[in-house]
């Protein structure tokens, strides 16, 4: 199952990014890379993945794992310049 965090939502509502759109980075994207955090919280994964749709959008979503769950950390366009 899939979990949004509220900064997630906010980000998601501000670059008219979809859940569908973020689901399917997630399921078909790319990963881009896997960063490992140990803040004193255990060791945590953030894995960032970007998807390339059909209309050349590149959508970068920022998640980690809760429990059994995907939660969404945030998700962002990338605006640059394809060759």
């Amino acid at each position: 199952m899939y979990k949004f965090s509220d900064h997630a939502r906010k980000r998601m509502a501000s670059r008219q990014i979809s859940e569908e759109d973020a689901i399917a980075a997630i399921e078909k994207g790319e990963l881009e890379f896997t960063r490992i955090d140990e803040k004193g919280r255990g060791m945590e994964y953030t894995h960032s993945i970007e998807l390339k749709d059909t209309s050349c959008r590149k959508i970068m979503v920022g998640w980690t794992y809760d429990r059994d769950d995907i939660l969404i950390l945030t998700l962002y366009e990338v605006k640059r310049k394809w060759r």
